[in-house]
Order: C-alpha cells, then sequence, then structure tokens
C-alpha cells in the first residue's frame, strides 16, 4: 500500500489533524471555510454519493472535491471577482495541506478498477506516484509557511500548489474527453 510515515490512517484521522495544523486566530476562519467548502460540496454534488470512510475511492474523490475547492477560493480572488482574505486564503492552504497527508492512502492496490479518475501510473509507477505526493505535501506545507499577506503573496502559493496540480493530473489522472 502507498503510504507515508506518521500520515492520518483515514479521514476520521485527518481531520483530527487540521485543528493541529491551525493556530488559534485562524481556527474560527478555517473553520467557517471549511463549513462554506463543505455546503458548497454538498449542494454541487448533491446526487452524488456521500463518502464512506471504508471507501477509499469515494474519499479520495472528496479530497480531491477539497482541494479543488480550496484553489476556487483563491482562483476567485487572483481572478478578482473576491476580495483577498487572509483568513480565507490561510483557511484553503491548511486544506489543501491537511488533505496532502492522507492522499497517498487513499490508493490501495484493488482500487485501480474502481470507477474514478485515477490512472493505471499511479499503481504501475507507485514510487512515481510517492514521490509527487510527497511534492504536494512539501509545497503546500511551503505554502502555508508563505502565509501571504496579499493577493500577490496568494499568487506565488498558488503557483507552488498548482505546479503539483497540473503535475500529477497530467501523469496520473485518466486523461478526460
Amino acid at each position: 500500500m502507498l503510504g507515508f510515515r506518521n500520515a492520518p490512517k483515514d479521514v476520521a484521522d485527518l481531520y483530527r489533524e487540521i485543528p493541529k495544523l491551525m493556530p488559534r486566530k485562524l481556527s474560527l476562519t478555517a473553520a467557517a471555510f471549511g463549513a462554506a467548502c463543505v455546503a458548497a460540496i454538498g449542494v454541487a454534488s448533491a446526487t452524488e454519493v456521500e463518502p464512506k470512510l471504508d471507501d477509499k475511492v469515494s474519499l479520495r474523490k472528496e479530497m480531491m472535491h477539497l482541494t479543488g475547492a480550496s484553489m476556487g477560493v483563491m482562483a476567485r480572488i487572483a481572478k478578482g471577482e473576491a476580495e483577498f482574505d487572509a483568513g480565507a486564503v490561510q483557511g484553503a492552504l491548511r486544506t489543501m495541506h491537511a488533505v496532502s497527508l492522507g492522499f497517498a492512502d487513499q490508493f490501495p492496490e484493488g482500487s485501480e478498477t474502481a470507477e474514478s479518475e485515477a490512472g493505471p501510473k499511479i499503481w504501475s509507477d507507485a514510487a512515481g506516484f510517492e514521490a509527487a505526493v510527497a511534492k504536494f505535501i512539501a509545497d503546500t506545507g511551503a505554502a502555508v509557511k508563505l502565509a501571504p499577506a496579499d493577493a500577490e503573496g496568494m499568487k506565488q502559493a498558488m503557483g507552488m500548489v498548482g505546479a503539483n496540480c497540473k503535475a500529477c493530473h497530467t501523469d496520473y489522472r485518466v486523461k478526460k474527453d
């Protein structure tokens, strides 16, 4: 099984780790951001099945939704559709970092045939995939530490994190038509 030392064992462990990653003063903003993401995902995917803790495919899809929602928050700011909010940006970055910590464990052998966009190269090039996830962990952690104080700093953090998304989707995701 793919995985990292000290990584959360499941999503429940992952969510228990989130408060440890957040300073107290950001906890309320991050909690509000998290609630907004969950609400947005719930509305956007009302016809989808709710993720189950014992279903790795469903969990990894939900983790990708959280990462996408977090990037969406920053993209709206970058496009000028929303004002810069340091708390929301830090919450988005911390959400992506928290997701990154347990992401590799959601691809056990045998889940490669499940209906998802996970490409077969995840399992045929497990070392490469683990290296890509390790880079995602490092870069999201660095982006959190960067603590962008303005839109320009946020764009720098987005570049660091977004490069990981693009690289992994190019190499390890089933191509969409």
